[in-house]
């Protein structure tokens, strides 16, 4: 049954109230104002037992705090009972503020673990929302969320956009089977990562093509840096289901000093692609105004 150890701990409760109301003469506390802080109390102690049910999937953080309201309730508990009936032993051995304590300490603990975990899912969840789930590289949002904050270029400094595309890449998917295609992408996104200097930015931009920004360059240095990577790529082979698959890139470059609409220099880029591909693929081409 869900709840059960909730309406347990209720249930424990009930038998103590009926139990304390039976043994000892019932009279009305003094203090009113203090009787209902007191209720209030228990009250919240008690949704708190319902409100970390969700938790359960992380079973140290639940017990933590189950654990600790619990005991922490039961202070509370205790504190309401004196107001209606005779102080007893237990209030003169200090339990409830004993068992007050402990359940204030285990209950903070709960809590610590609790915002850890959220800040983790948190950074785990946008890592996720900006990640390409295939290649791992940077998705198309979080490459212009780039370009436009952290590495939004500053005036009269060379840029340069390279727009990469796997030559004949439907032909792989034919030939070798879909598992194989999404091989050759995660292995080429990999290597040209690792040809990336340190304020480059590499995203997967759609299907079979990658996007290369490239900060303080020539548009000289550009082309040479694509021509690294062309090269680069036509070296590697890639083993899929026993079979060797070699591939080739063609790259549109576009290079400017002054900063535009980020859509305009993309689009340039695959002009410059466009022309590539015309030329016979596995080549560079910079784009001219």
């Amino acid at each position: 049954m869900k709840y059960k150890t909730q309406y347990t701990i209720l249930f424990l409760f009930f038998l103590s109230f009926i139990y304390n109301l039976v043994l000892f003469d019932f009279s009305w506390p003094v203090d009113m104002v203090e009787l209902v802080a007191e209720s209030l109390m228990l009250i919240a102690c008690f949704a708190v037992l319902f409100y970390i049910q969700p938790l359960q999937a992380f079973p140290k953080i639940y017990w933590l705090m189950l654990i600790g309201i619990t005991f922490y309730s039961v202070s509370a508990f205790m504190d309401l009972t004196e107001e209606f009936f005779v102080e007893s032993a237990v209030s003169e051995s200090n339990l409830d503020d004993f068992l007050k304590t402990l359940g204030f300490i285990l209950l903070s603990l709960g809590i610590h673990r609790w915002m850890n975990l959220h800040t983790e899912l948190i950074s785990e969840l946008k890592i996720k929302a900006e990640t390409d789930q295939l290649t791992g590289l940077l998705n198309r949002r979080a490459f212009i969320q780039h370009i436009q904050g952290s590495h939004r270029a500053k005036e009269d400094e060379g840029r340069a956009f390279l727009l990469l595309d796997i030559d004949h890449f439907k032909a792989i998917n034919d030939n070798y089977g879909h598992a194989c295609g999404d091989h050759v992408l995660a292995s080429t996104a990999k290597a040209l990562k690792s040809q990336t200097r340190q304020y480059d930015i590499l995203a997967r931009w759609g299907g079979e093509e990658f996007l290369f920004y490239l900060a303080d360059v020539t548009a000289e240095e550009a082309e040479d840096i694509a021509n690294a990577l062309r090269r680069h790529i036509q070296q590697l082979s890639f083993e899929c289901n026993n079979q060797t698959i070699i591939c080739t890139v063609s790259i549109g470059v576009y290079h400017a000093t002054t900063s535009h609409c980020l859509e305009q220099e993309v689009d340039c880029a695959d002009k410059a692609l466009y022309q590539a591909k015309a030329s016979g693929r596995n080549c560079v081409v910079l784009y001219q105004q």
